[in-house]
Formats: structure tokens, sequence, C-alpha cells
């Protein structure tokens, strides 16, 4: 891409399949800053023998090539004089079918500067000679591509349908056609044609493939009648699901109980789903068990000696055991011993019963362990190891829980940008159907977002998602997203608002015996300005385990906060180590050292430079408010806030030094900061005042 950009020829060369013309794509739909037109040009084996016959394609859009037949000196001056107002890229995809004379005239308009050009070719020694020699010659890029993958197919389709594509989307067609990419523009075509494709939260999402059966209703038996409540659960018609299982649960049936009783839960009426689960006279143990675990995804306490037992009973399926291996996973990460149920989880991982085991169930192993590293705070690069082997298609995994964990990582590392752009993707999913009522979850992790980035509005629609949706959205993991919406509620609704809520949260947790969730509330406490007491917070860190809560417990030992930061920075969390840093300039300027209050604030200001936009109370970072400050302190306070010295902005804006130092320190006064690493630098779209 910075050959390209620079306006340096290239060469791209690789196998079939290998992406080429996803490449050229890439480079066609990249910005332009410089303002260069580009025109694609595709070989072609019917042209091959006819002289001129490709650069003749041209002239539609390039009219200066029109005389290239009678007067070609005279074509490729007009084109230089064109080309030196508006700097032109031509691509040429399947190059080695380009005519002799077309490759010739477009490597000599290369050769001279005249236009920039970019070929792509299976087997280089198959291209015409001229194309041949523009390979070899020095200051051609080259570039060999090996299989595409799914960025790959996702850059192709947006180019091709003009609109994001869903990743979810993205991959299932990409799939479909086992990654062959011309059967990919096709199928995508023909998604478009059927109305398969549908426009969510702006992007483009493959509608649920619904299957309707042969027989009708009153014809089904009963294991057809389950089977076909089960796929319109999935398809996320929950009445349709609730409909066909209602004659089965009048008569007593136990499997449909279970199944009517996981929907209401998960989607629906929690206390109607409750009454199916509660357990009845003949209910064998293993419908107690399963209900138990369905129970408890709905937010009901749960015995976790009880779960662990069950889940060594070798008669139970193994989906099952799985399912309860994860929530006494997701206990032990909540009662303080998230390090415990790392072990657990990959203990559980390298078993037999993993081998076997396939399904949603299969599937929540994997949640309760990305719980589980998160909790205990390492990076979850640190166990990329441990994860190798997994035969991921033959778990199938839902694409929107895949999507909600990656969002949830992010917006635990500060990745607020990110963490919008995968929330917006999942409640695209979700408007086709939510079977296991994650919209509420994801939605609370991109208000959070929203607020990080001072932008309200979005916070303020994401907490109203959140809010609508299931009261234990994110099942097991709903404690989470309670915590994680305490920054929106803060930044939407003000401080009482999040108190209230926060000594509700905080009450529930001790009540229950979550050390790592009142943990965890207090650093959100402290990091929403909620609370000012790092004792407090050391002190709920010294009952759980792990390495964040290590991390914690030297949050009261104000010599150690570089320490922390590099605690916490070597463990992912880029944002918290800002916070610390920043936290730890201001003690530090109260103290009137300044010299280290400025180091401190460089160093968290570099930090958190690396999450553009993100701002939190404990980072304490302000923009420039042009309602507040004169014109000049607007001018030298966005140069400060930009990275200027006191130097480069006197010289920019023709003033002395002592002028800039005067205007920035009034500038400070107005906003509240003392510091220039406290301004908030402008928006990446946002240039200087001329």
């Amino acid at each position: 891409m910075h050959a390209f950009r620079s306006g340096a020829s290239i060469a791209v060369h690789g196998e079939s399949g290998g992406g080429r013309t996803t490449a050229l794509w890439r480079l066609s739909a990249a910005p332009a800053s410089d303002g260069r037109e580009r025109l694609t040009l595709l070989g072609s084996a019917a042209l091959t023998n006819v002289p001129f016959g490709h650069l003749a394609t041209l002239t539609t859009r390039l009219p200066e090539l029109s005389a290239y037949t009678t007067d070609p000196l005279g074509a490729l001056h007009t084109l230089g004089q064109r080309v030196a107002i508006t700097p032109l890229s031509v691509l040429v995809d399947d190059a080695e079918y380009v005519d002799a004379e077309s490759a010739a005239i477009l490597t000599q308009l290369a050769s001279v500067g005249t236009l920039q050009l970019v070929v792509a070719v299976r087997e280089p020694r198959d291209l015409p000679t001229e194309f041949q020699r523009f390979l070899t010659h020095a200051d051609t890029a080259q570039v060999t591509l090996g299989a595409i993958d799914i960025t790959d197919a996702k850059t192709m389709l947006e180019a091709q349908l003009a609109q994001p594509v869903n990743a979810s989307s993205v991959t299932k067609l990409y799939e479909e056609v086992q990654g062959d990419l011309a059967q990919l523009a096709r199928a995508a075509d023909a998604a478009m044609r059927d109305g398969r494709f549908v426009s969510a939260r702006g992007y483009l999402v493959l509608a649920r493939k619904r299957t309707p059966g042969d027989t009708s209703d009153a014809q089904l038996t009963p294991e057809q009648r389950l089977t076909q409540a089960a796929a319109e659960y999935q398809t996320g018609d929950h009445a349709r699901a609730l409909s066909l299982l209602a004659p089965l649960i009048a008569d007593g049936d136990a499997e449909a109980r279970l199944l009517a009783g996981r929907i209401e839960v998960l989607t629906g009426d929690v206390g109607h789903g409750i009454e199916l689960l509660t357990r009845q006279l003949g209910d064998s143990e293993r419908f107690h068990a399963q209900s138990s675990l369905w129970r408890a995804h709905g937010g009901e306490p749960f015995d976790a000696g009880q779960f662990e037992a069950w889940a060594a009973e070798t008669t139970f399926p193994a989906e099952l055991r799985l399912g309860l291996t994860a929530a006494v996973i997701v206990h032990d990460c909540y009662a303080g011993d998230p390090a415990a149920g790392l072990e657990r989880a990959f203990a559980a991982l390298g078993s037999e019963l993993w081998e076997s085991a396939t399904g949603y169930d299969a599937g929540a192993l994997l949640y309760s362990l990305h719980l589980a590293v998160l909790c205990e705070g390492s990076h979850e690069l640190g166990h990329a190891a441990r994860f190798e082997g997994i035969d991921w298609g033959r778990l199938a995994l839902d694409h929107g829980l895949f999507i909600t964990s990656r969002a949830y990582v992010c917006a635990e590392y500060g990745m607020a940008a990110e963490t919008l752009d995968l929330t917006e993707q999942v409640l695209a999913l979700t408007e086709q159907g939510d079977p296991f009522g994650i919209a509420g979850f994801v939605a609370a992790a991109g208000a959070a977002a929203a607020a990080m980035l001072d932008d309200l509005e979005r916070a303020s629609e994401l907490l109203d998602v959140y809010r609508s949706s299931s009261v234990h959205s994110g099942q097991l993991l709903h404690p989470e997203s309670e915590r994680i919406a305490l920054a929106a509620i803060l930044a939407v609704e003000g401080e009482d608002a999040a108190h209230a809520e926060f000594d509700l949260l905080v009450a529930r947790a001790r009540h229950e015996g979550h050390a790592f969730l009142v943990m965890r509330l207090e650093h959100e406490a402290w990091r929403l300005g909620l609370s000012d007491s790092p004792d407090a917070l050391a002190a709920a860190a010294a009952g759980v385990t792990g390495q964040f809560a290590a991390s914690l417990q030297l949050l009261a030992q104000t010599d150690s906060v570089e320490e922390l930061a590099s605690e916490l920075l070597a463990h992912g969390r880029t944002l918290f180590a800002a916070e610390f840093l920043a936290d730890a300039a201001r003690a530090a300027r109260d103290a009137e050292n300044r010299v280290r209050a400025q180091a401190l604030f460089a160093q968290s200001a570099e930090l958190a430079d690396q999450l553009p936009g993100v701002n939190t109370p404990r980072l304490g970072r302000v923009r420039v408010d042009p309602n507040l400050l004169t014109a000049r302190e607007i001018e030298v306070s966005i140069r400060a806030a930009a990275g200027l010295t006191n130097t480069e902005i006197a010289d920019e804006l023709f003033l002395s030094h002592r002028t800039v130092e005067g205007h920035l320190q009034r500038a400070y006064a107005k906003l509240g900061v003392s510091d220039r690493h406290q301004l908030l630098p402008l928006p990446t779209d946002t240039g200087l005042p001329e």
C-alpha cells in the first residue's frame, strides 16, 4: 500500500485463488490522498491478438487516447499534459492476456512517469515481452500473494456491493463457496437478487435461512415437532417454536419443557421459563441437571458443587457436562478465583469430553474460557498455543456470539472505535433473530465505547437497547454487562444515577460472595470518578487471584505507578495504564512536583494516543472548547494537543515563545487543566486551522 500511495509501479503475482483481483480492488478502493484517478483494465484472451485492443477499451474513459492510431505521439503528449494536473493509475488484471501493442504503450507511459502502472498476473512468464521487462525493472515493487482470507473476501464484497457487509455474512458466503473468489462474487450477486441480503444498521446482512417443512403441524410426530421447534428457535422465530412445543408440553413431554423453558428464559418470559424448568415428579436427574443449568443462565443462583458433580456424571451427554463445567468456571471467576477457573477451562479443553462434544454447550466452554482469560488478567495472546488444534469448523460457533466476544475484548482494552463497529455488526445480526439473547449485552459494551468517544447520542441509543433487551442478556456473563454499562449511565444520566447503579450492583455482588465482581465494580467506580479511594480498590483486589488483581493491589503504593502501568500494558490494558499514570500525575502536580507530574502526564498521553479519541473521567483529558477560548488561544491549544512544541507553535503562528506560553496558560486555566498532555487531540479527520 505504501508503494502504491507513493506512485511506484507494482507487479502483483500469485497462484489462482491467491487474491490478485482482491488486491487490485483494495488498491483502487484505498483513499486517494493525492487526488490520483484510478482506472481498471481487464485482460481478455479474445483481444490478445488484436493490436491495441486493450488500449481501445480505455479511450471511453480517456478521450486523450482516442487519436493513438493516427497520431500516437500527439495522443501521448496530450495525455502527459492531462496527467500533470490529475495523476493517473492504471490497474491491469489478468495482464497475461493484454495484447503486445497495448502493453508496450502502457509500459512506456509508466517508464516516463506519465502514469502509475499496476499489473496482476498468475504466471509472469506468460506476460507480453514489454510487461515482462516491466516486472524486472528495479523500480517496480513486487508483491507475491498467497491464498486469500476472510479479510480479503470482505474487501472484495464491499467493493462489489458498494456497502459495508457484516463480517458474519462474509464468513457464511465464503464458507458456502469454499473460498472460491469467482463463486463468491456470483453468490453475493445472487443473494442481492433473491433478497437474501437485508440492510441493518448500515450493514448488509444475510437473512437467516428458513426451511419450511413439507408436513402440516398436525401431521408432525413429537420428534419432528422438537426438531422443527429447535430450528425455528435458531432462526429467531421464537413464537413459532413455542407454538410447536405447546401440544408436547400439554402431554407432559419433558424435552419440550426443557426447550421451551430455555427459549423463555433467554429471550422471552423469564418467569414462565423458570416455571417450565422447575423439576416435577417423575423428571429424571438429567432433566434436573439440564433445567438447573438453564435456570442459572436465566440469572438464578446455583450450587457450583452440585454442578461440578453433575459434570462428572458419565451417563450425561457430553454437551450437558461441558455446559455445567462452563457454569462452574464462571462461578470460579466471579467468586474471586479466575486463575482456578482458567486452569479448569484448559483442563476441559484438553479432555476426551471436549473431543466428543458439539453444539451450543461446547461453545459455552469457550465463552467461559474467554471470560476466565480476561478476568485472570493475562493477555489473550499469551494463551495462543493452548488454543491450537481446535477444530472451529466442527464447533460451528454462532457468529453473533463470536463477534460479541471480540467486542467485549476491545472494550476491555480501551479500543472504543473497534468496539462500536463490532457492536453495530452484532445488533445488525440480532435484527434477524437473537436466539442467545446477546443484543443487550453487546449494546452495553457499545454504549460504554460511545461514552469513551464523547458520543452521547449514540451512547444513549445503545443504553436504551441494553435496557430494553432481556433482563439476563449475556446469560451467565450478564453481570459484566451491568458493570460495563456504568460508563454510559454516567455520561448520559449523570453522577447520581451512576452512583445509585453502582451501590446496587456492589451490594448484590457482596451479598452473593462475588469477590471478583466487587473488585471490578470498585475499579469501574474509581475509573469513572465515583470513588477516589485507591485503598478500597487495593483491598478489594487482595482477595482475588490472577494477574489483574495483583496489578490493582499496587495502586495504593504511589511509588509503584510505573510498575503498575507496565504490568497493565503488558497484558493489553493500555487505557487502564494511561488512567493510572494520569491520576499519579495529578497527585504529583498537587504535591508541587512539577517535573514528575509532567513526565507522568507525557507517559499517559503517549499511551492514550494509541486509542484515538478515547477519554474517561480518570484519564481527565479535555477537548479544546471554542466557546471558552479566544481565537488565538484555540490556535495554540489545538497545536499543543497535536504534539507541537511551544517553539514550533511560535514559528508557525509568527509569535514569540513567551506569547505562546501566555496563551496556553490562559487556555489551561479556562479548560481546567495544567499540562498540554491533558488536551484531547482533535479527531483525525480535522486539520489545524488555516
